[in-house]
Order: structure tokens, then C-alpha cells, then sequence
């Protein structure tokens, strides 16, 4: 992109935040983390996407914010209908910083909210901070997630001291309060947290060596806000061989639009997994962890974005038609799981041998994925039909080896 302001490395997977300039849809507002080794620079600069012919163009140079931020950086619809807050946490203290963007620009004053919990603590005598790990936000904006870690060069591969803190956010004055604090699993390394849609649950994601080098997938209930609650509904709902340098916090979990949590396997892996119905309890939240394959490894992270745009909401009065996709089943040909994912939700998936015979039949529920195990079948072709409740029907050969 022309104009490009001289930047540093980005720190970890919430180094960059792009967000359109309210009353201006031909600007976008870039904010900037730096990857310090300890407290990290926040700072913003504008982009106009038209111009370049349609590349986009620079318009200012970067603007610092802070040069005490933590590695931490998110944003949140405001409760006004047209401006966001941008958030981070200063380093080595119990204070959230939330910068207003509005037609204005960029408000360099923040909210400051004092949470009570401060991100420090004494280590061999030195007061030390847990400024690495993610912030996040809940999609009604109403609750906020993040990780207290040391940085590896103060304690490397141990999580005795770190914690997940979880607060509760008023999008309208941009305040911040202390809700729980969790201790973290066993392991070397927490860095993804991730709302499931409707706010009631909190997934986090841990690496560990003990006994192989893995990592888990964390599910917090939050239909209790109660510190004692919360940290008893702990589940683990996924285990998953992780590809990478484990030592470094940067499995990223990640709410789309579709309404399913996306997650990657490590830097080196071509996969990325999905929680299909992260709404549910337990494993009923459907974990995936080979669900999309990427042409390429998935690298660092997942991108940073805010979870809810003020345009972005179809606000028409009537309920939109579903856009109905294609049948999908991987892999293909099969050995053991087959994994079945319907144009539309609430289809029902029957696999039929060479006879004409159902052998496996499996329903997605309010779901659009499914598994069938086929272990015990015979090797060779079948066919797979999916219908939906509209009497619908698609269908796909499938090759059990």
C-alpha cells in the first residue's frame, strides 16, 4: 500500500486493527501494537481504500496513543449506533484503556477503567508484568476476556503465574469491572480466548508437553457470573496434536460470522479446526479440529477484527432467506470419520451401501455439521443424501478404504 508509514513488528496475533471511520465510509482507521520486548506502542494512522486506484493510499503518518500498552488490542461496537471503542490494557497495572473513535477521529484521551486486579508481580524481587495473551470481546459488547501471562524471557514455559481475567464492559461509557478471575489449566502457553455468539460460554486454548506435546480447548460457563462458578464448569472439550514451536502462545481462537469459532493447529499446519455449535454445552459445542485445509500453512494467527460492525446488521424488518451452500463430506475417500457438513441446518445425513441398504444415519440438529463413523463398514462406495425439513435433498458418492 503507497504511503506506508514506517512500523514495527507486530505484537503477536493483536498487533493490527482495521475499523471504518464513522460518518466517512471512504476512510479506515488503522491501529498499530508494536511487538516491544516488554511494553508495547499503540498508535493509529488513516487509509482511504479508493485510492491507488482501488489499492489504497496512507492519508497520515502513525500517530501514537500509548507507549504503555500491554499485547493486547481489540474494539467494540459503541451502544450508540455509530462509534467504536478501541481497547487495550497498560502494561503492569489493573487499568483498561478504551479510545473512542467517532466522525471526530480518534479520541487520543482514553476511558480508564481501574479493574482492582493489577497485571504485576514480584519475581525474584523484581516487580515484573503479565502483559502477554489476548483480550477479547463478548459480540453484545457487554463482557471482556483476557490473559495475564509473564513474557517467556521472565518465565519461560510455565503458566504457575498466569491468570484469565474476565470483566464486565458498558459499551455506552466504555468502563470496565472486575467480574472473576480463573486460573489456567496445566500447560506451558494460553494465549486464544474466544466468546462463543451468545455470550454464555468462554473457550480458551492451552499447549502442553506433558506427556506429548498437545494442546486443549477450554470451555468456561459463564451463564453464572460468579468467580467460584465459573471456574468449577471447566471442560475440556477438544485435545489436538499441536504443529509448531509449542513454546510460543499463538493458537488463536477466533468468532466468525457464520457463528462458529475458528481455530489453528500451529504456524506449520495446513488445518484450521471449527467449533460448530459453540452455544452448547460440553462437547455438544461440536469441535473439529481438521475442518477447513488451507492451500498453505495457517501461520501465526487469526485475523484481529472487531466482532460487530454498525453497518453490518441487515435491519430491514424481515427475516433473510438462508443462502444455501453445497453438501460437503471429508475425507474423502474415508477410513474412519466421516464428516458431514449440510447446505442448511437441521438436515438429517443417511449413507446408503451398494444394496440400496441405510447403514449410518446421523442428524445435525440445529447444527449444519455431523459425524458418522464408519469403522466398521466394509471397504467401497456408498452414498451419502442429506435433506433438510423442506424436503430438500442432496447427495454425494463417498469411498470407505
Amino acid at each position: 500500500m503507497s504511503n506506508s508509514p514506517e512500523m514495527d513488528y507486530a505484537a503477536s496475533a493483536q498487533g493490527f486493527l482495521f475499523l471504518p471511520k464513522p460518518g466517512d465510509p471512504d476512510r479506515i482507521v488503522m491501529f498499530h501494537n508494536s511487538a516491544e520486548p516488554f511494553q508495547s506502542i499503540l498508535s493509529y494512522a488513516y487509509v482511504d481504500p479508493e485510492l491507488e486506484n482501488g489499492s489504497g493510499s496512507f492519508t497520515s503518518g502513525m500517530s501514537p496513543l500509548t507507549g504503555e500498552a500491554a499485547r493486547k488490542l481489540t474494539a467494540v461496537a459503541h451502544a450508540n449506533g455509530q462509534d467504536y471503542w478501541v481497547l487495550s490494557q497498560l502494561w503492569g497495572t489493573d487499568a483498561i484503556a478504551a479510545y473512542s473513535l467517532d466522525a471526530n477521529g480518534v479520541d487520543t484521551m482514553p476511558v480508564i477503567s481501574h479493574t482492582g486486579v493489577p497485571l504485576s508481580m514480584s519475581v525474584d524481587g523484581i516487580e515484573q508484568a503479565l502483559g502477554w495473551g489476548s483480550l477479547v470481546v463478548s459480540p453484545a459488547g457487554d463482557r471482556l476476556a483476557l490473559v495475564a501471562s509473564l513474557p517467556n524471557a521472565i518465565e519461560p514455559y510455565d503458566l504457575e503465574h498466569a491468570f484469565v481475567e474476565i470483566l464486565a464492559f458498558d459499551p455506552a461509557t466504555g468502563i470496565a469491572v472486575h467480574v472473576a478471575t480463573i486460573p489456567p489449566p496445566e500447560g506451558i502457553t494460553i494465549d486464544g480466548l474466544e466468546f462463543s455468539p451468545d455470550g454464555s460460554k468462554l473457550y480458551g486454548s492451552t499447549t502442553s508437553y506433558v506427556g506429548s506435546v498437545h494442546y486443549d480447548i477450554h470451555q468456561y460457563d459463564l451463564s453464572i457470573l460468579e468467580e467460584i462458578s465459573i471456574v468449577a464448569s471447566d471442560t475440556v472439550v477438544f485435545t489436538g496434536t499441536f504443529v509448531g514451536n509449542f513454546y510460543d502462545p499463538d493458537l488463536q481462537l477466533a468468532l466468525a460470522p457464520d457463528g462458529r469459532i475458528w481455530f489453528h493447529t500451529g504456524m506449520f499446519s495446513p488445518w484450521l479446526g471449527v467449533i460448530d455449535a459453540p452455544n452448547e454445552a460440553g462437547m455438544a459445542c461440536m469441535p473439529i479440529g481438521e475442518y477447513l485445509l488451507l492451500p498453505n500453512n495457517a501461520g501465526g494467527g487469526l485475523p484481529n477484527q472487531c466482532k460487530r460492525y454498525h453497518d453490518s446488521d441487515l435491519n430491514t424488518g424481515t427475516t433473510p432467506e438462508p443462502v444455501m451452500g453445497g453438501l460437503t463430506v471429508w475425507p474423502n475417500p474415508v477410513r474412519d470419520v466421516l464428516y458431514v457438513n449440510a447446505p442448511v441446518e437441521g438436515s438429517t445425513s443417511w449413507l446408503y451401501d451398494a444394496t440400496g441398504r441405510v447403514v449410518r444415519s446421523a442428524s445435525a440438529g440445529q447444527r449444519r455439521t455431523t459425524i458418522m463413523d464408519l469403522v466398521a463398514l466394509p471397504p467401497g462406495p456408498y452414498l451419502l443424501r442429506c435433506t433438510d425439513g423442506q424436503g430438500n435433498s442432496w447427495t454425494s458418492a463417498v469411498v470407505k478404504e
